[in-house]
């Protein structure tokens, strides 16, 4: 036997294997299939004759969106390979989930033929994908698949400038009932009324949300006030009539409902998702006033006025908003970060006023460009917005955007000097879920540095390559160290219940020769590996302490375990507080694996308090945090880290294990502070929740001391 018969017969068994393990067809150009794999006959049930000849819909559920069919075709006309998740039916009805390759095929002579389409059965990752976005009591979706739904249907009905409404509805004296009669009895009702609730909108064109323990939400496209009336007041009976009896009720003796609800003409008023929803919550909180049971269905034409007013970069959703959606994803996204080049220099330069005039032509400029419902604008300080993109399909489209339009060479005219000058944007771009955020930042300040227009995020960098970025950093970083340039920003941190600034953090910033500002933390790993760490620690708590000692305020300053462990460090500490002395000061210590003598730790602490410091643990919350070593060094605050503040408005497990964390805290006198708050709804959770100080973009960002009206030397 030749070796032309063996692989004739290797391929023969090559193509038995497939048939029978892997699910795939195969179709003619205009996509009837016209071959089909046993293993695939067997998953849907079908037999070969029942669907040769037949097009992919055959396998086709009711729920799949044409959007999803046109997309495949537009990609495989322009004879590139298409990827996507189908929701199909077996002969029983049954439904199941496929993720799909679709490729074209050709013939010898390179002239397409028909399509190719290998599929993995992923019903059992969708199942628990859905379990992620439903309420584990109601299994109706919960918060977190309604902010997705929120944003991405409020964005379809811009496009197509329709009606969208919002119904909040909340539980009358749901938590006086919960708090009489316990969990199991108010858990049974809450069913009972979402049932009620689902049956009443068992219209396709409805989408109904348990948004908290006690609310939930109705959103419906195209109705208008009559009807959402009628609706509203169909709601209100059916629960009352359910008979559950609350004796904890003013109003009546059985449960009842309060309704908020708004509904706007896009083609009107272009409000955002925070907006519509605050309009809801405040026409919610007017019918719990006007005695319950009742509907308040209003729009102020002032409060729209108002909200219309705002410019468009205050509108935006934020950064808190940005990490949300991206804790959201289920599969690989795209974003852009954009930095406006020399914000601060120009800002000095033509004045504040000038500077908010050309954010807002920037963001008037990408929100004319971004044209796709899917896609989402944030804006994330004075100098940057960020761009994400969560489909696939759409990554090739941003990217030519970002170089043929967005990053184009633009000039911005000054009024006053009668001039134009360069603003232009720089991108750092990252592609994945996790991590997102950090490597898209991460690689913006390699472009800054790098002076080049934009840059992408490579995962698997070269061992050469890395250490070519490490020396490049350390360069960087080593100049700004000996010629002064580490600088410090200063954050506020408020009284949760006054609002007043208590004082503020020292975080430390890196000057660029171009006058950028960049995080140091671009460096800190190449400044701890080249020992300079402590230098960069000197510089720093040098010029916070002079900040200090011209300024009638407190200060935090950030140590690393690395100073605490360093003799000379400290000496330098404690040189440092008997000149300035140290009553102002809290020194914020980050609790984590690397802390391997706690007595080393202690032992600082003792020395810092004799000089009337306080002491703050950092990032409490994460992995490395534990009461017991808490209660042993004596803090006096604990900053609770930012990825759990950002969880409060959408993951109510986050906010009952925050409770018990609050509620030791308050125990042994220790006084609680709240990172990375950005928005009211994030204000007014972490207030109710009983934290005593808050500190976040809602407040104010990391400024340069003097913009916060304080002396410098």
């Amino acid at each position: 036997m030749n070796g032309i018969d063996n692989n004739q017969i290797i391929l023969s068994q090559k193509d038995k294997i497939i048939d029978k393990y892997v699910y795939i067809t195969t179709s003619d150009l205009s996509g009837k299939i016209v071959d089909i794999s046993t293993a695939y006959l067997e998953l849907t049930g079908y037999i070969r004759e029942e669907i040769i000849g037949q097009n992919h819909s055959i396998f086709g559920n009711h729920d799949l969106e044409k959007s999803v069919i046109h997309q495949l075709w537009e990609v495989l006309h322009k004879n590139k390979v298409w990827t996507g998740e189908f929701k199909n039916n077996k002969v029983t009805g049954e439904e199941y989930w496929v993720q799909s390759v679709v490729e074209p095929l050709y013939t010898a002579d390179n002239v397409k033929i028909g399509y190719t389409a290998v599929n993995q059965d992923i019903t059992n990752k969708k199942h628990l994908e859905e379990l992620s976005i439903k309420d584990p009591l109601t299994l109706l979706s919960n918060r977190r698949y309604f902010d997705t739904f929120f944003k991405r249907e409020l964005n379809r009905a811009n496009w197509n400038k329709e009606h969208f409404a919002l119904l909040l509805l909340s539980v009358d004296y749901y938590e006086d009932y919960k708090d009489a009669k316990g969990r199991f009895f108010a858990d049974k009702a809450i069913l009972q009324i979402s049932d009620a609730l689902k049956t009443c909108l068992q219209n396709k064109t409805y989408e109904i949300f348990k948004v908290t323990e006690l609310e939930f939400a109705v959103i419906l496209i195209n109705y208008n006030d009559n009807y959402i009336e009628t609706l509203s007041t169909k709601l209100l009976t059916s629960i009352e009539s359910l008979n559950i009896v609350n004796e904890k009720s003013h109003i009546s003796d059985f449960f009842t409902l309060s309704i908020g609800a708004v509904n706007i003409h896009t083609k009107d008023k272009n409000l955002h998702c925070n907006d519509i929803y605050n309009l809801a919550d405040s026409n919610l909180s007017k019918a719990k006033k006007n005695g319950r049971n009742s509907l308040v269905l209003e729009i102020h034409d002032a409060k729209i006025s108002d909200l219309k007013n705002i410019d468009l970069v205050r509108k935006l959703p934020n950064r808190t908003t940005l990490i949300h959606d991206i804790n959201l994803l289920d599969e690989e996204a795209m974003l852009i970060i954009l930095h406006i080049r020399q914000v601060n220099m120009l800002k000095n330069i033509y004045g504040y006023d000038f500077i908010v005039n050309l954010i807002s032509n920037k963001a008037q400029l990408l929100q004319n460009i971004i044209r796709d419902e899917e896609v989402t604008l944030y804006t994330l300080n004075l100098k940057e917005f960020a761009i994400l993109i969560p489909n696939p399909l759409l990554f090739e489209k941003y990217l030519l955007l970002l170089q043929h339009s967005i990053l184009m060479d633009n000039t911005y005219h000054v009024n006053t000097s009668n001039e134009d000058i360069n603003a232009d944007f720089i991108a750092g771009i990252a592609y994945g879920i996790s991590h997102l955020f950090n490597h898209a930042d991460l690689i913006l300040q390699e472009t800054i540095l790098s002076k080049i227009k934009y840059k992408v995020y490579k995962k698997n960098q070269s061992c050469i390559q890395q250490e070519e970025e490490t020396l490049k950093r350390l360069m960087i970083y080593k100049r700004a160290l000996n010629e002064g340039k580490i600088i410090p920003y200063l954050q506020p941190i408020v009284d949760a219940k006054t609002a007043k600034i208590l004082k503020y953090e020292a975080l430390a910033r890196i000057e660029t020769d171009d006058g950028e500002i960049i995080t140091p933390y671009y460096f800190l790993d190449s400044a701890k590996e080249d020992k300079s760490f402590e230098y960069f620690s000197r510089q720093m708590m040098q010029k916070v302490f002079n900040i200090y000692a011209q300024n009638n305020i407190d200060i935090s300053i950030n140590l690393a375990y690395e100073n605490i462990t360093s003799i000379s460090m400290v000496n330098y500490i404690r040189n440092r507080l008997q000149k300035y002395g140290g009553k102002g000061i809290t020194f914020e210590i980050l609790e984590s694996e690397d802390i391997t003598d706690y007595d080393i730790l202690q032992k600082f602490i003792t020395m810092i308090k004799s000089y009337d410091c306080k002491v703050a643990i950092d990032d409490f919350g994460l992995g490395y945090s534990n009461f017991a070593h808490i209660l042993q060094l004596k803090v006096d605050y604990i900053k609770i880290d930012g990825s759990i503040i950002q969880q409060l408005t959408y993951d109510e497990n986050i906010q009952h294990m925050l409770k018990g964390m609050l509620t030791y805290a308050k125990s042994a006198d220790i006084k609680t502070i709240a990172e990375f708050v950005s928005s009211k709804e994030l204000n007014d959770i972490v207030n109710e929740l009983g934290i005593d100080y808050i500190q976040g973009y809602y407040y104010g960002e990391p400024k340069a001391p003097h913009e916060y009206g304080l002396l410098v030397e």
